[in-house]
């Protein structure tokens, strides 16, 4: 009787087990596996199974993004700061993209600058030269400097730590990094808008065009040759430049050496400081009255083209070289800040800056006379050429007739 009793009592046992199991076991379809889930969580509660652990909700993209930038931060070198590269010009005096790239670099984090050396974009690269040529060409107007830090591995947590590092020291991206139609307009092929499809190719080559006179405005002299693919789907974008092989090498440093020797350098005192610029004749040209130069003046990143008609009587009384003479004026006009591009149609408050004569900033500019101090007074209303300005310049009357305006607006001879 009691071994009957012990294999009842195991017998039951063994029963248990099996419901217990088929209780766990998840059953097939929804159902099953709904009451599955419920006896599971009624054995946790019950101290049947082990306490579950409590749930963390999947992360973010946004989320993904941010442990991947600690994560890279913690593993970048704490020395790679931004403040402390040195920034460059991203065109050079010739008006070319031509970065110092040193031998060995596989990858470089680069951070764009517009004119007033506000961070716009911070980028990666494998070839810095034609990634400056992309963000140029894309946006010219707001590429004017660059930081560079080169790297001689190609290591995408280190590069993302070293940006991400840069984002905290400028108190976060820049507007490149940061807002979607900036990132676009970096990081994207231009698209212009089309209110048809017909018309992407026609707009794509318009805009091709707009973009080289906006990069030649700035004084750019590379050669940008439009992606013919990208042109035929209506977007613009620009082919990287060819190799530069030994040869073109040799002949551009014989170039410059050449450039060098017409060029000189200048300096002028601007708002108490130091101002140095740079003066390039490209045409001296002696005339009865005396000198005519076609010149290019460099100051702060960017270049300028002027003519400037120099009277025989604003350098031979002083017994200074027409040159002389060209140079203070030019140092005059950089230092009261006397815009250098005039375009369209002109006021008679604008000074002609592009194309003038001596004696015309001798009679705009009283002050002008003190730069002169040291050798004598300039002639004033004197010079051999007189200007004569009237408010309503280029302006008609009513009661004006055409000899009227033309002995009002004339060069006269004194």
């Amino acid at each position: 009787m009691g071994a009957m009793s012990l294999k009842m009592s195991c017998r039951r046992a063994q029963l248990g087990d099996r419901r217990l199991a088929k209780e766990v076991t998840p059953r097939a379809g929804p159902c099953g596996l709904r009451s599955a889930r419920a006896a599971q969580n009624s054995m946790h509660r019950n101290g049947l199974l082990p306490p579950k652990a409590p749930s963390v909700p999947p992360a973010t993209r946004a989320q993904k993004q941010s442990r991947l930038h600690a994560a890279a931060s913690a593993s970048a070198p704490a020395t790679q700061s931004l403040e402390s590269l040195e920034m460059f010009a991203v065109l050079d005096k010739r008006g070319l993209i031509r970065p110092e790239v040193p031998a060995g670099t596989l990858a470089t984090v680069f951070a764009v600058y517009d004119e007033a050396k506000d961070l716009q974009y911070i980028g990666f690269s494998r070839d810095l030269k034609n990634s400056l040529r992309t963000v140029f060409s894309r946006r010219p107007e707001k590429t004017h400097h660059i930081r560079a830090l080169h790297l001689p591995r190609l290591d995408q947590t280190e590069l993302v730590g070293i940006r991400a590092a840069w984002f905290k020291e400028g108190f976060g991206p820049p507007p490149g990094n940061k807002l979607d139609a900036e990132k676009a307009a970096w990081q994207q092929p231009v698209e212009p808008f089309t209110i048809s499809e017909r018309g992407k190719a026609a707009a794509a080559l318009e805009t091709v065009k707009e973009l080289q006179t906006r990069m030649k405005l700035r004084g750019c002299k590379e050669v940008f040759e439009a992606n013919e693919e990208l042109l035929a789907e209506g977007r613009v974008d620009f082919v990287p430049a060819k190799q530069i092989t030994a040869e073109d090498e040799a002949r551009r440093e014989a170039e410059e050496a050449e450039a060098a020797r017409a060029v000189r350098e200048c300096m002028v005192i601007q708002d108490g400081h130091e101002l140095k610029y740079q003066i390039k004749v490209h045409l001296a040209y002696k005339t009865n009255g005396g000198m005519l130069y076609d010149i290019t003046v460099t100051c702060q990143d960017k270049e300028s083209v002027h003519r400037v008609i120099i009277g025989k009587d604003y350098y031979e009384p002083y017994g200074l070289a027409p040159e002389v003479t060209l140079d203070r004026t030019m140092g005059f006009m950089l230092s009261i800040r006397q815009p250098r591009h005039t375009e369209g149609i002109m006021l008679s408050s604008q000074f002609p800056i592009n194309y003038f004569a001596v004696s015309e900033v001798d009679q705009s500019f009283p002050e002008f006379n003190a730069v002169f101090a040291d050798v004598g007074e300039l002639p004033g209303s004197k010079a051999a050429w007189y200007f004569r300005r009237t408010e309503d310049y280029g302006y008609k009357g009513e009661n004006e007739s055409a000899d009227d305006l033309g002995r009002q607006f004339a060069l006269e001879w004194v």
